[in-house]
């Protein structure tokens, strides 16, 4: 599946030199138990917490930095998989219906070239996440937002998924500065 603007394209995973990454993702994926997806879990506190606190559950992150990805690995339980990766291709890589649940929380607004919440991000979403599966998106960026709501905001609203007590250090800031956060919470379609 293409998906335009995805940092390192939406292809990536089928070049071979990422073969290894992908058979990484595989075994992980044969784990029993349901599965979450944290897109750019940046320092990794919220994923790690959610990790230790649900550890009957899968938790898979992705983010482009590598040294945030290399400290996040070095602390990470059996139960999670932090990886360098854009989310959006990570997802594409996925197989149908996989995902239980799918964090977003405080994304960096690129513009418009990189824009996170298109309507093919809504489609590779809907695509990964079981029926009736959740969205969690986060941010203090109303643009961020109202993106957000107009690629996912016809589903159905939903209460959040499983959460840990972390903060993230941007959850931090805003609660520090009374920063106004916003959330959409959504569950997908059922069959």
């Amino acid at each position: 599946m293409r998906i335009p603007g995805t940092l390192y394209g939406s292809l990536l995973f089928e070049r071979p030199e990422h073969r290894g990454t992908v058979a990484r993702v595989e075994s992980f994926l044969s784990r029993p138990g349901p599965l979450g997806v944290e897109i750019g879990f940046d320092h990794g506190m919220c994923l790690l917490d959610r990790a230790r606190r649900f550890p009957a559950a899968n938790w898979l992150g992705a983010e482009v930095r590598r040294r945030r990805v290399d400290a996040v690995s070095r602390h990470a339980p059996e139960n999670c998989l932090p990886l360098r990766v854009d989310g959006r291709a990570l997802l594409a890589l996925l197989p149908p219906g996989r995902v239980d649940w799918l964090y977003v929380l405080f994304p960096t607004p690129f513009g418009d070239r990189r824009e996170l919440f298109s309507p093919e991000f809504g489609e590779v979403v809907a695509r990964s996440l079981r029926p009736g599966g959740i969205v969690y998106i986060r941010t203090d960026v109303a643009t961020l937002h109202a993106s957000a709501t107009a690629v996912l905001g016809s589903w159905a609203r939903s209460e959040p998924p499983p959460l840990g007590t972390e903060l993230s250090r941007r959850e931090r800031v805003c609660a520090r500065d009374g920063i106004a956060v916003y959330d959409l919470c959504v569950r997908s379609k059922s069959p």
